[in-house]
């Protein structure tokens, strides 16, 4: 088989391009902004971290346009959906601290609805808006207790009820604190 010496020439240009494209991490970013609320910095390395290795960046699937797996270097880890190089849709975050959020991300901001554990053994389920808790939601409490309103300022302020053993009491919540009837 002959080959032409243009067909030589677009062989070597395609293999050239092929190396170029295949040696950028593109979820380097520095932009602290593109990042989740307890999330600092993204890059690259290389063994999941799920089976005793050290590995950051993306480590499974397409983490630009698809669905994949990312490792921050912090250790907190993104599964879910991307677009544009940006968590979108539904996804799953399990920080390094033993906190997790299920939901719904639109433009790498927690956004519409989901579920927040924290590490405490309490949980959020509700409204997310800007990636933070706001809207209706009920947060229950490890000890039973659940507070079920309306939730804005990342869950610091709202009106709900309070349910205690089978009581209703209608609460207000300002600063995080509860205040009830």
């Amino acid at each position: 088989m002959k080959l032409s010496f243009y067909n030589l020439v677009c062989g070597v240009f395609l293999l050239a391009l092929l190396i170029t494209c295949a040696s950028q991490d593109t979820k380097d970013v520095s932009d602290p902004s593109s990042q989740d609320s307890k999330t600092n910095s993204r890059s690259a390395n290389l063994e999941d971290p799920e089976k005793g290795g050290k590995k950051v960046g993306c480590i499974e699937g397409n983490c630009v346009n698809g669905v994949g797996k990312y490792v921050y270097d912090n250790g907190d880890i993104y599964t879910g959906s991307f677009k544009n190089d940006l968590r979108e849709g539904q996804g799953s975050f399990l920080y390094s601290d033993g906190e997790k959020f299920n939901g719904t991300y639109i433009e790498d901001k927690k956004q519409g609805p989901g579920e927040y554990n924290f590490k405490n053994g309490d949980k959020y389920v509700g409204e997310f808006q800007n990636g933070q808790i706001n809207g209706k939601g009920t947060y229950s409490f490890k000890d039973g207790k659940s507070v079920s309103g309306d939730f804005t300022s990342d869950g610091q302020e709202g009106i709900g009820v309070l349910t205690d053993d089978g009581k209703a009491r209608n609460c207000k919540i300002a600063g995080r604190k509860l205040l009830c009837e």
